[in-house]
């Protein structure tokens, strides 16, 4: 008996209605995600932005981290990684930055679309189902552009402060609205990394700073301290009181006797632990001015972030500055810290020109917003010699 032959499964085209809807429900997903954030998908709205049933959403989507998937593969990664490749190569390149260069205008004011991915590498540090499309990608378009083992450490380094100056500069945009300065910034740092040259004897690393809050208020100091790491790991939407008062210790009645609602917890955490940091990295400013440092305390902001001690804090820095886009309240303290560090700083060195100031307190939140967002994607941070750079951007600048 002869053996039946089998037949290839012929695939009926997608007719052009599916089709339609296929792009209405993706340009739905996007919409809403630049309306309410990564976190605020919801299955209902994206129906309604798109003129569907709930029922067909579901149909294509088991749940919201599918449609974030389907948001970064079709939508939202094609144009970042353009955008923060060509960030990392403008930033190595022999070529000055001007304010014409191409990609200055995008460093000042990020599009929809990269400031989403910025986003994204935030929300993947603490989603897995999204961590495992996002991660892998990222971290091959950085090793790809030269963060990797085989590299000198100065490239490397190299390497790093563009892919932070493109990610800090989205996620510093979620706060201030734009960068003023970045042709000034980045030709700055870029001319630096071409002429650094490895030190002639290693630098002392410095200890890990405190990273907690110390209002000498127990109670506070506890909530503000529960709040940071509840949401370093949860995002602000999932980090609830209840969870917070079982990590604090302390019943959710009395959280609600010390705060009238969680947005002013989370106020209260912002307003503590980013000036905390503040006056560490001022304080690294003031102690390198006063020993002649050749860095003037700028490779110390690095060595900070570096130290595991700190991971809490910078994850939940991370996840406060994406709150700004939905969160009034939130946005109104980081707004007012990000103002007062260079207050501080032009205070601190009262000789030093205030334009000067301006843009080297906007290129260090830049760059650290991004160098802490990149921990999850690369494990060449710590052989990188951000210190031969840093000393060639001090030298430059007369600090």
């Amino acid at each position: 008996m002869a053996k039946p032959t089998s037949q290839p499964v012929v695939r009926r085209a997608a007719s052009q209605r599916s089709t339609r809807n296929a792009a209405a429900v993706l340009k739905a997903i996007t919409q809403e995600s630049i309306a309410n954030g990564l976190d605020g998908i919801v299955a209902s709205s994206v129906a309604k932005r798109a003129g569907l049933t709930t029922g067909a959403i579901y149909s294509r989507f088991e749940n919201s981290d599918e449609m974030l998937i389907a948001l970064w593969e079709n939508v939202v990664a094609p144009e970042f990684q353009t955008y923060v490749v060509d960030t990392i190569a403008t930033i190595n390149s022999a070529t000055s930055i001007t304010e014409k260069s191409e990609i200055v205008s995008q460093l000042e004011k990020p599009s929809r679309i990269v400031s989403l991915g910025a986003e994204f590498l935030v929300v993947a540090q603490r989603n897995e189902v999204v961590g495992e499309v996002v991660i892998p990608q990222i971290s091959t378009w950085l090793s790809d552009a030269g963060l990797h083992q085989r590299n000198t450490a100065i490239k490397k380094a190299g390497v790093a402060l563009g892919a932070s100056i493109a990610v800090g500069s989205a996620l510093r945009a979620f706060i201030t609205g734009t960068n003023a300065g970045m042709s000034i910034i980045s030709e700055n740092i870029r001319s630096a990394i071409h002429a650094a040259s490895p030190m002639q004897s290693p630098r002392k690393p410095i200890g890990p700073a405190l990273s907690q809050s110390n209002t000498e208020v127990p109670l506070r100091d506890a909530l503000i301290n529960a709040t940071a790491e509840v949401m370093s790991k949860t995002g602000f939407t999932s980090a609830t009181i209840s969870r917070i008062a079982r990590k604090s210790g302390v019943t959710s009645g009395s959280i609600y006797n010390f705060y009238p609602d969680k947005e002013a917890l989370m106020s209260d955490a912002v307003r503590e632990l980013m000036r905390l940091t503040q006056r560490q990295t001022l304080e690294a400013k003031r102690t390198a001015a006063a020993a002649h440092e050749q860095n003037f305390g700028l490779t110390d902001a690095f060595d900070f972030a570096l130290y595991p001690e700190r991971t809490v804090w910078l994850r939940f820095r991370q996840e406060c500055i994406i709150a700004t886009r939905h969160h009034k309240k939130t946005h109104k303290e980081m707004r007012k810290v990000v103002a007062e560090q260079e207050e501080a700083m032009a205070m601190s060195f009262p000789n030093i020109d205030r334009g000067l100031i301006s843009l080297v307190s906007t290129g260090e939140q830049i760059v650290g917003y991004g160098f802490s967002a990149l921990f999850g994607y690369t494990n060449q941070l710590e052989s990188c010699d951000f210190d031969a750079v840093m000393v060639q951007v001090a030298k430059q600048n007369g600090l």
